[in-house]
Order: structure tokens, then C-alpha cells, then sequence
């Protein structure tokens, strides 16, 4: 019996679609990431960490690091790099939010426009590109690589840890990555782009 085409309703572009799914999945990567640096940054050795990691919301844990990290007394590489995954991190999970939080017009496969109404009741819109949503998703896997490698040498060269099997253990600090860019979103008459 063949499979019925799925789903069987508009959702919008499927690349664009794809794109948002990534973004999802590297994004839920990004915050392990996230932890690894939140822990080490604050000191907050084992289940302790990761419990007060999970309460707390994206902005409280930028904010806990950006406090910390000057109380470490780390010099560059690590404070700036530090530093860096932070800056990074808040422009990554505004665009996720932005993103995930925006509801899709879905009569055309040409053009993806989003739109969401803020706080202000002012209906907002974006219309990324296939290639702004594909840099979001890359944006994520070059944060969430670039935090795991900074974590870990703060774990093992800073802390003094001993990497377990199956741990990343590096040698040198890596170089920074460019910033991501943030989405824009706006209440103004703007012409649509197409995906291409």
C-alpha cells in the first residue's frame, strides 16, 4: 500500500521547512554546549551545575556567565573566548526564538514570510532567504562546536578535570568565529524576497 503524501496540508517552502528543522536540532545542541560553558564558567562541578542550568532561562544564564568570568581571573585566550561564546549565544537563541515563535504564511512556495505580533501588539514580519536560514542552523553547529571546544579546555587545562573516555580533550584554544547575524524582523512595508 503506498504512503499517502505528508503532510497533506500547506506548511510552506520544504527547504525553508528543512532549514527550520535544523535550526530546532541545532539549537537543542547549542545549549548542551551552553551548559558545558555555564558550568565551568561559574565553577558549578556535577549534578549541581546542570541542575541550576535547567532553571533557568537563556537571558539568566548569559547573564550568570557575563558576571562570573570576570571573578575567574582567566586572562585571553580563555576570557575572551569565553566572552565570545556568550555574545554568540544571545544572538543564536534570539534568531531560534524569533523563528520558532513565528507563525508561516504558507501560500507560496517561492517566498517564506513569518510574521508574529509582539508585546506591543505590533504584527512583525521577516522573510530570511533560504540562505539566512541555512546560516542561522550553521550558526548553531559553528557555536555549539566552538563552546564544547572552549568548555573542554577550560575543564581539562584551566579546572585541572581529567578527561573521561569518549571526551573531546583539545590542545590549543581555538580562533574565534565571526559573529552570527541576527534576523530582522520588521513592522515596515518591505517587498517580498524570493528563497533563491
Amino acid at each position: 500500500m503506498a504512503e499517502s503524501k505528508w503532510p497533506r496540508y500547506p506548511t510552506g517552502p520544504h527547504d525553508s521547512m528543512f532549514a527550520l528543522g535544523v535550526i530546532s536540532a541545532n539549537y537543542a545542541r547549542l545549549e548542551f554546549a551552553c551548559q558545558g560553558m555555564f558550568v565551568n564558567i561559574l565553577g558549578l562541578g556535577g549534578n549541581v551545575g546542570h541542575f541550576v542550568f535547567a532553571r533557568l532561562g537563556p537571558e539568566m544564564r548569559d547573564a550568570m556567565m557575563r558576571q562570573a568570568l570576570p571573578f575567574r581571573g582567566w586572562l585571553s585566550p580563555p576570557a575572551d573566548l569565553a566572552f565570545r561564546f556568550i555574545e554568540a549565544h544571545k544572538i543564536c537563541y534570539e534568531n531560534r526564538n524569533k523563528l520558532m515563535h513565528s507563525n508561516i504564511v504558507t501560500n507560496s512556495e517561492r517566498a517564506i514570510v513569518l510574521y508574529k505580533t509582539g508585546r506591543d501588539g505590533k504584527t512583525m514580519l521577516a522573510n530570511p532567504t533560504l540562505k539566512e536560514l541555512r546560516q542561522v542552523a550553521d550558526d548553531m553547529n559553528t557555536y555549539t562546536e566552538f563552546g564544547m571546544w572552549v568548555s573542554n579546555m577550560i575543564a581539562f587545562n584551566l579546572l585541572g578535570l581529567t578527561p573521561r573516555p569518549g571526551d573531546r580533550a583539545f590542545h590549543a584554544w581555538p580562533d574565534k568565529p565571526p559573529l552570527p547575524i541576527p534576523l530582522e524582523y520588521t513592522s515596515d512595508p518591505t517587498p517580498i524576497r524570493s528563497l533563491d
